[in-house]
């Protein structure tokens, strides 16, 4: 573990809770686009600056979901589910103070599941990769939110369902339709892109492969970015955790079978199944709740885990 990181987490922590947890993940999006797109050049900013202690969701968006409930228990905010919400407005350093702190154990926690879990677990499968064997980042997230949940929420894990009203725990109807057309279409989206952008890179295009190879995290960066019309007061789907793992299976498949069809198909089907996913997990976890448990978040590390580990692990060996 890099202490020096680890103590600029604090201040990533802080500084997302200066801005609001979700104004923090948009400039995540911001940051590891133009990394990307800077190639060579802009590689390091990409674990330092886009998934590191200045904005990466494990520590900045973390650390600016549990300061927003705790700021709710201090009665700053009405809604300990506001991550939109600067909370440098609240005046009080105890707020950014906790935003710091889980900052840090964002960092802790990330290092865990990925230097030390993953070799234990995971190496008789990815080998000398089992420290990617899910997305550790987005695991972290889960895990944090669930800690800020049971130590500043009251509503319990799933929320408190009151009396005489029933919740539906998955889309039905119209709703139902609606989700996963979009799934579909995303998945679509992202798995043409990947196969035309693999049939340039397999044929020669240097600058293609390295795009057909970053392409996930590009899709991530694009969704994170569209967030930007939630925080302008706007209804909006979150999608990027549709894109992203649909990429992720595109990208692998292809790999392995250079199909485009097979490629596109998977995408599909994993766009659909995470839209959906997603969805259930938005019922669950954040109905009549009072702290903010990730959907997108959960859907990534779900996904990713079967992407990673099952698709490009034991079936593919990518």
């Amino acid at each position: 573990m890099d202490f020096t990181l680890l103590i600029a987490a604090f201040g990533g922590g802080l500084l997302a809770t200066m801005l609001g947890g979700l104004n923090s993940f948009i400039f995540c999006g911001l940051l590891a686009l133009a990394a990307i797109l800077g190639g060579q050049a802009g590689a390091p900013a990409i674990g330092i600056f886009a998934f590191g202690p200045v904005f990466g969701p494990h520590v900045a968006f973390a650390g600016g979901v549990a300061a927003s409930a705790f700021a709710k228990t201090r009665n700053h905010i009405e809604n300990g589910q506001d991550i939109v919400t600067p909370l440098c407005t609240t005046g009080d350093p105890m707020v950014l103070l906790v935003g710091g702190i889980f900052g840090m154990i964002g960092f802790i926690i990330q290092y865990i599941v990925s230097a030390l879990l993953g070799p234990v677990l995971f190496s008789g499968i990815l080998g000398t990769g089992a420290t990617s064997w899910t997305d550790t980042v987005a695991c972290t997230v889960v895990l944090s939110a669930i800690i800020v949940r049971l130590v500043f929420g009251k509503t319990g894990l799933t929320g408190k369902t009151p009396a005489g009203e029933t919740r539906e725990y998955v889309a039905k109807g119209q709703r139902l339709g609606f989700v996963l057309l979009m799934g579909l279409g995303l998945g679509l989206l992202s798995g043409g892109v990947v196969s035309a952008l693999g049939n340039l890179g397999f044929g020669g295009s240097e600058t293609a492969l390295y795009l057909f190879k970053m392409s996930p995290t590009i899709f991530f960066a694009i969704a994170a970015i569209t967030l930007i019309f939630i925080t302008c007061g706007f209804g909006f789907e979150c999608w990027h955790h549709v894109g992203y793992p649909a990429a992720s299976t595109a990208v692998i498949i292809f790999t392995v079978t250079r199909s485009p069809f097979a490629a596109i198909i998977g995408a599909a089907i994993t766009g659909m199944f995470t839209m959906w996913f997603g969805d259930f997990v938005l019922r669950t976890f954040n109905s009549h709740a009072d702290t903010h448990i990730d959907p997108p978040a959960c859907t990534i590390f779900v996904m990713q885990t079967i992407n990673l580990l099952i698709l490009g692990g034991l079936i593919f060996v990518a």
